[in-house]
């Protein structure tokens, strides 16, 4: 089976898998939305912020390395079981001896109390990495997934029957812990890998060499990712920060399913093209394919955001409905800028791909922490346009190391923009007919959802015919099996 098609399929299993995974999570969120107060909510939700950091800490690149090398072999996996497990240990130990004092007195002794309760994750995170970089090398993303699910599922299971039960935020913690170890455990499992620990100076050397410019890297990328969250819990306190998580909630779980799944696969199958391969070409088809399917999906919901968020979360969410409008348009730049590192790092350009991340940071962090004071639809208006204005920057890293036609991924961009656009106002237009016509909102919601996808057909068609034929054939080519071969 050519890398195409591995890439192809792992990216389908990816994508199948993270859609069950994050369906069940988003009942659970919205379960946990409506029975919990705002400020318990917030309150969690920031503190697991500090967790996810230091879970990408223990990550930073290490995956890759695995993914990418030519040769895998037991000893230098047992070397980087080592590596990994030391700096899940040493982040679990700053949780509790640095994050949860601080916690304590600026937040409230329940805020200590539950970061030091949800630090195990960051250790058995850690020991996960060598196993889902065996995995993802070999192609394994079906069992993967269906391991990741698995665990999933029980936990979520855990979290409404321990809710029930009145244990309240607590029962979120639990069945965080209770989803990590199970990961673990079933991705131990389906690997088949035998674990070991071992120290090697040498394997020690190469695994800092190519993970320490991605270790900063990640770090920025995080910062990127929670600037806006995180500097509203910090200045505008756990009420706020819960109301601008539910309004990127479905925006996460959308970009899990698609973009993340996608640009997980980015490493292994561009590593592997020929040398006289166009990886700028190949970018650009990517690109312009992911375009297709995220883009019109993110405008869509920006169309729709109050009606879906009262639905989903409750009245008490009301204001989210605005800052998911906002953020949605977001995806214009992102959808290009997302790849880029992955793109680089493929090419063993880490340096390159952490100058993007530093534009990055500016783009978002910097404009975010400097804006934020001016309240939080502000900040979010700023960050899109700071997105925009920093593609120039991001598209001159990209072309030092790989030639990139930047018109051509422009042009092949604009049907999909445009008419995701054009559905965005028709919706808009639309809406407040349709919900006095059935003033309901389920009803209006799924009149709205079918007039957006309505509308982007056929605008996409009607408009742009070469242009969506041609993308409708590379989807074909991509997914379809053609006739007469396995």
């Amino acid at each position: 089976m050519s890398i195409k098609k591995k890439a192809t399929q792992g990216s389908i299993w990816m994508s199948l898998t993270r859609t069950g995974i994050n369906v069940v999570d988003f009942f659970v969120y919205a379960y946990l939305a409506r029975i919990l107060t705002l400020e318990e909510f917030g309150l969690a939700g920031f503190c697991f912020l500090f967790v996810e950091f230091t879970n990408t800490l223990v990550n930073a690149g290490v995956n890759q390395n695995l993914v990418q090398r030519k040769e895998w072999t037991d000893r230098y996996a047992a070397s980087t079981m080592t590596f990994v497990a030391f700096m899940g240990l040493m982040a679990s130990g700053v949780l509790v001896g640095i994050g949860a004092p601080i916690a304590y007195y600026n937040y409230s002794e329940l805020a200590a109390l539950v970061i030091i309760s949800l630090a195990p994750i960051t250790l058995i995170t850690s020991l996960q990495v060598v196993v889902t970089g065996k995995l993802l090398r070999e192609f394994k993303n079906k069992q993967m997934g269906v391991a990741k699910f698995c665990a999933t599922l029980i936990s979520a299971v855990s979290i409404i029957v321990l809710a029930e039960l009145g244990y309240g935020i607590w029962a979120l913690i639990v069945g965080k812990l209770i989803n990590v170890s199970l990961q673990y455990l079933f991705l131990v499992f389906v690997s088949k890998i035998k674990l070991s620990f071992n120290i090697d100076k040498d394997n020690f050397k190469e695994l800092v060499t190519f993970c320490l410019p991605l270790f900063w890297m990640v770090v920025l990328r995080f910062l990127n990712k929670k600037a806006s969250n995180l500097f509203t819990g910090i200045v505008l306190g756990p009420v706020n920060f819960a109301l601008l998580a539910a309004a990127h909630k479905a925006e996460v779980v959308i970009n899990q399913v698609t973009m993340s799944s996608i640009n997980s696969m980015v490493v292994p199958s561009f590593s592997r093209v020929s040398q006289d391969t166009d990886v700028g070409a190949l970018f650009i088809r990517l690109v312009t394919v992911t375009s297709v399917i995220v883009t019109p999906v993110f405008m869509g919901l920006a169309a729709i955001a109050d009606p879906f968020v009262t639905i989903a979360f409750g009245e008490k969410f009301a204001p989210s409905a605005k800052y998911m409008t906002i953020s949605a348009f977001s995806i214009f730049p992102l959808v290009i800028a997302n790849f880029m590192p992955n793109l680089l790092i493929s090419k063993a350009q880490t340096k390159a791909a952490f100058n993007i991340t530093l534009v990055n940071i500016v783009s978002n962090v910097v404009v975010a922490a400097c804006t934020i004071w001016f309240g939080v639809s502000v900040m979010l208006v700023c960050v899109v346009i700071g997105n925009f204005l920093a593609m120039p920057i991001r598209f001159a890293i990209v072309k030092k190391h790989i030639h990139l036609d930047v018109k051509r991924l422009i042009l092949a961009l604009l049907p999909s923009f445009l008419s995701a656009l054009g559905m965005f106002l028709v919706v808009i237009l639309a809406k407040p007919y349709i919900s006095d016509f059935l003033n309901n909102d389920i009803l209006t919601l799924v009149a709205l959802v079918a007039l957006g996808g309505a509308s982007y057909m056929s605008l996409s068609f009607a408009v742009f015919y070469p242009q969506t034929k041609q993308q409708v054939q590379e989807l074909k080519s991509m997914f379809l099996k053609k006739k007469g071969k396995k």
